[in-house]
């Protein structure tokens, strides 16, 4: 669930500005690790490390970036996927192929690659590892593919077919052909994972979400289709969707992870969450509920429809502290739980004596609901709470963290 930017814009005197601020904007997607990598006439340069991109990123090596004469970036937020965080894993990755190359590859990937032991054998002759990131064997293959194919749409149907029923993945990476540096991009068939791109000023921008393009003060032109290429380089910009097969994105997006800003599928991910709200009352029809208030951040949309449906009155009577982060990236049950118990406090003149409907977009693992917000509002004073959630029905369903294994089944709540 990492947040992924590419931008091409040869001649920007702001593009690492501009790629900082993309990638900040998806900074909810993962909290994990921060890298931005640039491409030039001359080669391509990474920083990354551990933490938030404010602690990774600062205004001197945004200086020194540009100064280098870039014609593209790309950028990353870490979303960890094992318990800890380590710095070789985080991401942009340099592939390193044992053989003299043509093309040097740096990427940063969205996505989830299972049965991976017989790719990473059979690459191993060829391509040195350094990391157990599953993103530095898609970019090995990708590799492969574009020293066999160029730096055509037939390395990326290669890269499809070989992956096909093993990974979700949404991708961006910077190609150095020992001339140029050009951007491209990809996703898996079913576009599981979000991406999307838009041009602002005379940059082409492709990030998860379009909340990147907003920051940038423009709006994106489409989410991409499955199986979407894009090849940026000095011979103009080109987009082909390589095979036409049914879409079936990830709902947990839509629901959860998203920015409320952003698109899912041409709609406001904000729309989507106050639609379902007004779907849960017209199913439940009553409530004895004296106000309705959201389980922040991502209960507000849910709750705005429950309001509007109940004709009640909303009142944000949790507040989210400066201190919280987001527990559900938290790998342990016992730092969540730590966690949760600095996430609230909660307004006891609007709680107190009062029946109440809380809104919230899902349960999960239960963390925040049951050991936090919850309790905060009983402290508060208030004399009955119902608990209304809107994660939508499984359309599309979401196998996020099984990664983790059988002990991420033991917590689920529903």
């Amino acid at each position: 669930m990492d947040g992924i930017v590419g931008i091409y814009a040869p001649n920007d005197r702001d593009l690492v500005s501009k790629a900082f601020f993309a990638t900040g904007a998806c900074q909810h997607r993962g909290k994990a690790s921060t890298g931005l990598a640039i491409g030039t006439t001359k080669g391509i340069y990474v920083h990354k490390g551990l933490g938030r991109i404010a602690e990774v990123i600062d205004n001197r090596l945004i200086n020194t970036f540009q100064d280098l004469g870039p014609l593209a970036a790309i950028g990353n937020i870490g979303y960890t996927k094992s318990s800890i965080a380590e710095k070789i894993n985080s991401e942009p990755i340099e592939v390193d192929p044992l053989i003299d190359s043509r093309y040097k590859i740096v990427l940063t990937m969205d996505g989830y690659l299972i049965k991976e032991d017989d790719l990473k054998a059979e690459l191993e002759n060829d391509y040195k590892f350094h990391t157990t990131n599953k993103t530095e064997i898609i970019g090995a293959l990708l590799h492969k593919y574009i020293s066999e194919e160029g730096i055509r749409f037939e390395a990326g149907e290669k890269l499809l077919d070989r992956l096909c029923g093993r990974a979700t993945f949404a991708l961006t990476a910077l190609v150095y052909d020992g001339r140029e540096t050009m951007l491209i991009s990809l996703n898996d068939s079913a576009a599981f994972e979000p991406v999307c791109y838009g041009t602002v000023g005379d940059a082409f921008v492709v990030s998860s979400e379009s909340c990147s393009h907003r920051r940038l003060g423009g709006m994106i032109e489409r989410e991409y289709d499955g199986s979407e290429m894009t090849i940026c380089s000095s011979s103009g910009i080109e987009i082909k969707r390589l095979r036409e097969e049914p879409v079936t994105p990830d709902i947990f997006q839509g629901v959860y992870f998203g920015n409320v800003a952003s698109l899912f599928r041409g709609k406001e991910i904000f729309e989507i969450r106050r639609d379902l709200g007004l779907k849960l009352v017209d199913h439940y029809k009553g409530s004895k509920a004296d106000i309705v208030i959201p389980n922040p951040e991502s209960g507000w949309g849910v709750s705005v429809g429950l309001a509007q449906g109940l004709g009640k009155n909303l009142f944000p009577a949790l507040i989210k502290l400066p201190q919280a982060i987001r527990t559900f990236q938290e790998g342990e049950r016992l730092t969540r739980s730590k966690e949760v118990g600095l996430k609230f406090g909660g307004i006891d003149s609007i709680l107190k004596n009062k029946n109440i409907a809380m809104g919230d977009d899902s349960i999960v693992r239960g963390s925040v609901s049951e050991g936090g917000s919850i309790w905060v509002v009983y402290n508060a004073g208030a004399k009955y709470i119902e608990f209304w959630v809107s994660y939508g029905p499984m359309f599309f369903p979401s196998f996020k963290e099984w990664h983790r294994g059988l002990e991420c089944l033991d917590e689920l709540a529903v």
